[in-house]
This record gives C-alpha cells, sequence and structure tokens, in this order.
C-alpha cells in the first residue's frame, strides 16, 4: 500500500512543477495587442491550409547558366535573375578535365536582372568523361548567395575511374580489387 501512495505523490508532485491551470500565470487581455485565442499559452495547432510552407531546397543564386561545349571550348552565358552586386564567376574542371586557359575568375561589380555575362575557358578533355564546373557568387536581395552547376564534357565516354584490376574475393566474402604495376 505504501508503494501505490509513494508512487501517487511523486505524480502530483510532478503535475504540479510542470504547471497546472491553477498555478499558471493570468492570460494577457485581449486589449493588451494579443488574441484571447493565442493568448491562453496553450500550444495551437496548425489548421490545414494555413500554415506557411517551409521551403526544402537550399536557396541559391538566382543565375540561370548554359553552356555550348565544343571540342576543346566551352561558351558559358550566366543570365541573372535579380538585380546583384560583387559578382565572382569561377569555372574550373573535375573528374580530370583540366582547364587551359580563359576567363575564370570574372568579377562585375554589379549586375542588373536579365542581364548576361558569357564566359568562355579552354579545356583538355582526355578521353575519359569529365566535368565543368561554375560558381556564381554575390549578394542578391540583400543577401550573401551562390549557385554551383556542372555539365559533363564527353558525355557517353567512360568515366574516369579506378584503374582496373582483377577482382576477388576476402575469407569473409567481401570483394577486393587486386591491383598490378605496370
Amino acid at each position: 500500500m505504501k508503494y501505490f501512495g509513494i508512487v501517487g505523490m511523486v505524480v502530483l508532485l510532478g503535475a504540479a512543477a510542470c504547471g497546472t491551470d491553477a498555478t499558471r500565470p493570468p492570460a494577457p487581455p485581449a486589449s493588451a495587442g494579443g488574441s484571447s485565442e493565442a493568448a491562453s499559452g496553450e500550444p495551437q495547432a496548425a489548421t490545414p491550409g494555413t500554415a506557411a510552407a517551409e521551403p526544402t531546397a537550399k536557396p541559391s543564386a538566382p543565375v540561370n547558366v548554359t553552356a555550348t561545349l565544343k571540342a576543346g571550348a566551352a561558351d558559358l552565358d550566366v543570365v541573372f535573375g535579380a538585380d546583384g552586386s560583387n559578382i565572382t564567376i569561377e569555372v574550373w574542371g573535375v573528374d580530370g578535365l583540366k582547364l587551359q586557359g580563359g576567363a575564370s575568375p570574372v568579377s562585375q561589380p554589379a549586375v542588373r536582372n536579365g542581364q548576361s555575362v558569357k564566359v568562355s575557358v579552354l579545356y583538355e578533355a582526355g578521353a575519359t568523361e569529365g566535368n565543368l564546373a561554375i560558381r556564381v557568387r554575390g549578394t542578391f536581395h540583400g543577401r550573401e548567395q551562390a549557385k554551383v552547376q556542372s555539365f559533363t564534357v564527353n558525355a557517353g565516354s567512360q568515366p574516369k575511374g579506378a584503374p582496373a584490376g582483377e577482382s576477388k574475393v576476402d575469407k569473409d566474402g567481401r570483394p577486393v580489387k587486386v591491383m598490378k604495376s605496370e
């Protein structure tokens, strides 16, 4: 019997510590600028269809980048979707693509909505697939924003990967690649 009495006391003390209607401070009057519903101190459930949608995608700079890829060269067209300042455009090669030259980085003190900036780069593409990456950074709508995009060069050819080797299975059944030096 004592056990139930102790448990009951713990439950009552826990409820008092968390607060009950009797221990809560009174809600401010509606004339104080709050509504009587929001001022009750109770959590409010969102009404279906009234909650603001949370953006799930990472916000990026308002730019659209297109590329015209030719053998050994690319012409990039960066079109701005908003006024911006302190603009920097950087281009680099990924997955084995080596840049030979061209204008990178490009800096613009300010751009206007709809303005287009052309960037030309030269690259050395091997027999494998590579990527040409571009990053546009700047201040748009008072916030620092950036957008990164890449374009595949030699699409459809074998991607650059690990050198060929013999595949075996170890004593635990895991695949192991045996590399041979030439």
